[in-house]
Protein backbone atom coordinates (compact mmCIF):
# COMPACT_ATOMS: atom_id res chain seq x y z
CA UNK A 1 0.00 0.00 0.00
CA UNK A 2 1.24 3.45 -1.03
CA UNK A 3 1.26 6.61 1.29
CA UNK A 4 2.56 9.93 2.00
CA UNK A 5 5.53 9.79 3.77
CA UNK A 6 8.19 13.16 5.35
CA UNK A 7 11.54 12.86 3.71
CA UNK A 8 14.47 13.69 5.84
CA UNK A 9 18.13 14.70 4.97
CA UNK A 10 20.84 12.41 5.68
CA UNK A 11 21.03 13.91 9.60
CA UNK A 12 16.93 12.85 10.13
CA UNK A 13 16.42 16.18 10.28
CA UNK A 14 12.76 17.09 8.00
CA UNK A 15 13.08 18.49 4.71
CA UNK A 16 9.66 19.71 4.38
CA UNK A 17 9.45 17.66 1.35
CA UNK A 18 6.35 15.10 0.87
CA UNK A 19 6.08 12.41 -1.16
CA UNK A 20 4.86 8.75 -1.76
CA UNK A 21 6.42 5.89 -0.19
CA UNK A 22 6.67 4.18 -3.74
CA UNK A 23 8.62 7.44 -5.12
CA UNK A 24 11.24 7.94 -1.55
CA UNK A 25 12.51 4.18 -2.27
CA UNK A 26 12.80 4.92 -6.52
CA UNK A 27 14.74 8.22 -5.87
CA UNK A 28 16.36 6.63 -2.50
CA UNK A 29 14.95 9.75 -0.43
CA UNK A 30 15.75 9.27 3.34
CA UNK A 31 11.95 8.93 5.66
CA UNK A 32 11.22 7.30 9.23
CA UNK A 33 9.87 3.96 10.80
CA UNK A 34 8.83 2.41 13.26
CA UNK A 35 9.98 -0.93 14.64
CA UNK A 36 9.19 -2.94 17.83
CA UNK A 37 10.98 -5.86 18.62
CA UNK A 38 8.45 -8.05 21.28
CA UNK A 39 9.80 -9.99 23.99
CA UNK A 40 8.15 -12.11 26.99
CA UNK A 41 8.77 -15.02 29.24
CA UNK A 42 7.19 -18.59 29.30
CA UNK A 43 7.67 -21.61 31.26
CA UNK A 44 10.36 -22.18 28.55
CA UNK A 45 12.33 -19.11 29.32
CA UNK A 46 12.83 -15.78 27.75
CA UNK A 47 12.28 -15.44 24.04
CA UNK A 48 12.05 -13.28 21.23
CA UNK A 49 9.54 -12.89 18.46
CA UNK A 50 10.00 -12.11 15.22
CA UNK A 51 7.40 -11.49 11.88
CA UNK A 52 7.11 -13.60 8.89
CA UNK A 53 6.79 -11.29 5.98
CA UNK A 54 3.42 -11.77 4.19
CA UNK A 55 4.83 -13.67 0.46
CA UNK A 56 2.57 -11.40 -1.07
CA UNK A 57 5.29 -8.10 -0.42
CA UNK A 58 6.62 -6.25 -2.54
CA UNK A 59 10.30 -6.46 -0.40
CA UNK A 60 11.58 -9.18 0.86
CA UNK A 61 8.50 -12.09 0.93
CA UNK A 62 8.56 -14.46 3.39
CA UNK A 63 11.89 -13.32 4.98
CA UNK A 64 11.66 -12.82 8.96
CA UNK A 65 12.05 -9.43 10.36
CA UNK A 66 11.37 -6.95 13.09
CA UNK A 67 8.63 -7.86 14.99
CA UNK A 68 5.89 -5.09 14.12
CA UNK A 69 7.12 -2.19 12.08
CA UNK A 70 5.66 0.06 9.25
CA UNK A 71 6.36 3.48 7.56
CA UNK A 72 5.75 6.43 9.87
CA UNK A 73 3.06 8.55 7.39
CA UNK A 74 2.85 12.19 6.42
CA UNK A 75 2.34 13.58 10.41
CA UNK A 76 2.65 11.18 12.21
CA UNK A 77 4.50 10.78 15.41
CA UNK A 78 6.76 7.41 16.24
CA UNK A 79 4.94 6.34 19.50
CA UNK A 80 1.61 7.05 17.59
CA UNK A 81 2.74 5.42 14.36
CA UNK A 82 4.22 2.74 16.32
CA UNK A 83 0.94 1.83 18.52
CA UNK A 84 -0.96 1.66 15.11
CA UNK A 85 1.11 -0.54 13.39
CA UNK A 86 0.85 -2.82 16.75
CA UNK A 87 -2.70 -3.08 16.57
CA UNK A 88 -2.62 -3.32 13.06
CA UNK A 89 -0.38 -6.12 12.63
CA UNK A 90 -0.22 -8.06 16.02
CA UNK A 91 -3.89 -6.88 17.70
CA UNK A 92 -2.28 -5.73 20.47
CA UNK A 93 -3.05 -2.18 21.81
CA UNK A 94 -0.49 -1.09 24.12
CA UNK A 95 -0.23 1.51 26.53
CA UNK A 96 2.79 4.13 25.27
CA UNK A 97 4.25 3.93 28.41
CA UNK A 98 5.38 0.31 27.61
CA UNK A 99 7.63 0.86 25.17
CA UNK A 100 11.21 1.02 25.55
CA UNK A 101 13.35 3.13 23.45
CA UNK A 102 16.15 1.23 22.00
CA UNK A 103 17.69 4.34 19.88
CA UNK A 104 17.18 5.47 16.20
CA UNK A 105 19.18 2.96 13.54
CA UNK A 106 20.02 4.67 10.19
CA UNK A 107 20.19 2.80 7.06
CA UNK A 108 21.29 2.27 3.50
CA UNK A 109 19.92 -0.53 1.28
CA UNK A 110 19.42 -1.59 -2.22
CA UNK A 111 16.22 -3.21 -2.92
CA UNK A 112 14.05 -4.05 -6.69
CA UNK A 113 12.73 -0.83 -6.46
CA UNK A 114 15.11 1.59 -5.80
CA UNK A 115 17.62 2.22 -2.49
CA UNK A 116 15.64 2.01 0.77
CA UNK A 117 17.05 4.57 3.38
CA UNK A 118 15.66 4.90 6.93
CA UNK A 119 15.90 6.00 9.99
CA UNK A 120 14.00 4.03 12.33
CA UNK A 121 12.89 4.59 15.60
CA UNK A 122 13.74 1.21 17.66
CA UNK A 123 11.60 -0.07 20.69
CA UNK A 124 10.92 -3.08 22.90
CA UNK A 125 7.99 -4.37 24.35
CA UNK A 126 7.53 -6.95 27.12
CA UNK A 127 4.09 -8.84 26.23
CA UNK A 128 3.10 -11.62 27.90
CA UNK A 129 -0.03 -12.92 25.05
CA UNK A 130 0.75 -16.29 24.04
CA UNK A 131 1.96 -15.67 20.44
CA UNK A 132 -0.63 -18.09 19.21
CA UNK A 133 -3.36 -15.41 20.18
CA UNK A 134 -1.83 -12.71 18.21
CA UNK A 135 -3.88 -11.75 15.53
CA UNK A 136 -2.14 -11.41 12.51
CA UNK A 137 -2.72 -8.74 9.89
CA UNK A 138 -4.07 -10.28 6.67
CA UNK A 139 -1.68 -9.66 3.53
CA UNK A 140 0.95 -8.05 6.00
CA UNK A 141 1.94 -10.69 8.27
CA UNK A 142 2.64 -14.49 7.12
CA UNK A 143 3.62 -15.74 10.95
CA UNK A 144 5.24 -15.13 14.02
CA UNK A 145 7.75 -17.54 14.95
CA UNK A 146 9.14 -17.59 19.08
CA UNK A 147 12.72 -17.70 19.19
CA UNK A 148 14.59 -18.43 22.76
CA UNK A 149 16.51 -15.37 23.67
CA UNK A 150 19.75 -17.47 24.06
CA UNK A 151 19.47 -18.76 20.21
CA UNK A 152 18.61 -15.76 18.93
CA UNK A 153 21.79 -14.10 20.78
CA UNK A 154 24.08 -16.88 19.29
CA UNK A 155 22.60 -16.85 15.56
CA UNK A 156 23.31 -13.27 15.80
CA UNK A 157 26.43 -13.23 16.90
CA UNK A 158 26.74 -16.20 14.48
CA UNK A 159 27.95 -18.70 16.96
CA UNK A 160 25.37 -21.18 15.62
CA UNK A 161 24.44 -21.50 12.42
CA UNK A 162 20.65 -22.13 12.79
CA UNK A 163 18.34 -22.32 15.85
CA UNK A 164 15.16 -24.00 16.59
CA UNK A 165 11.75 -21.67 16.79
CA UNK A 166 8.07 -22.30 16.73
CA UNK A 167 6.19 -20.77 14.55
CA UNK A 168 2.40 -19.86 14.74
CA UNK A 169 -0.09 -19.32 11.41
CA UNK A 170 -3.23 -19.78 10.76
CA UNK A 171 -3.96 -21.14 13.87
CA UNK A 172 -1.74 -23.72 14.12
CA UNK A 173 2.04 -24.23 15.50
CA UNK A 174 5.30 -25.67 14.23
CA UNK A 175 8.28 -26.74 14.86
CA UNK A 176 10.88 -24.82 12.93
CA UNK A 177 15.09 -24.16 12.46
CA UNK A 178 15.66 -20.65 11.48
CA UNK A 179 19.10 -19.15 10.22
CA UNK A 180 19.90 -15.49 10.04
CA UNK A 181 19.96 -16.03 6.28
CA UNK A 182 16.38 -16.57 6.86
CA UNK A 183 16.54 -12.53 8.46
CA UNK A 184 16.05 -9.29 6.11
CA UNK A 185 20.14 -8.81 5.68
CA UNK A 186 21.74 -6.41 7.61
CA UNK A 187 25.00 -4.77 8.02
CA UNK A 188 24.64 -3.62 11.98
CA UNK A 189 24.55 -7.02 13.64
CA UNK A 190 21.21 -6.21 14.19
CA UNK A 191 19.65 -9.23 15.44
CA UNK A 192 22.31 -9.51 18.59
CA UNK A 193 21.82 -6.06 19.58
CA UNK A 194 18.39 -6.40 19.96
CA UNK A 195 18.46 -9.73 21.67
CA UNK A 196 20.97 -8.29 23.76
CA UNK A 197 18.92 -5.31 24.90
CA UNK A 198 15.63 -7.84 25.54
CA UNK A 199 17.91 -9.69 27.54
CA UNK A 200 18.57 -7.06 30.06
CA UNK A 201 15.15 -5.05 29.95
CA UNK A 202 13.94 -8.86 30.89
CA UNK A 203 16.99 -9.05 33.76
CA UNK A 204 15.18 -5.59 35.27
CA UNK A 205 18.45 -3.26 34.28
CA UNK A 206 18.32 -0.43 31.78
CA UNK A 207 18.78 -0.88 28.73
CA UNK A 208 20.85 1.66 26.81
CA UNK A 209 20.61 2.91 23.71
CA UNK A 210 22.03 0.24 21.23
CA UNK A 211 22.45 2.42 18.30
Amino acid sequence: MDELLDILDERGSPTGEVVWKSEAHRRGLFHRCFHCWVAGEDAAGFYLLVQRRHLAKDTWPGYLDVTAAGHLRSGEEPLAGGLRELEEELGLRVEPGRLVSLGTRRIEQEMPQGRDREFHDVFLLLEGTPPGDLRLQEGEVEAVLRVGLDEVEALGAGQVSCAPAKEYAGGEASDKRVRLSDFVPNEDGYLRRVAGAARRVLAGEEPGPIF
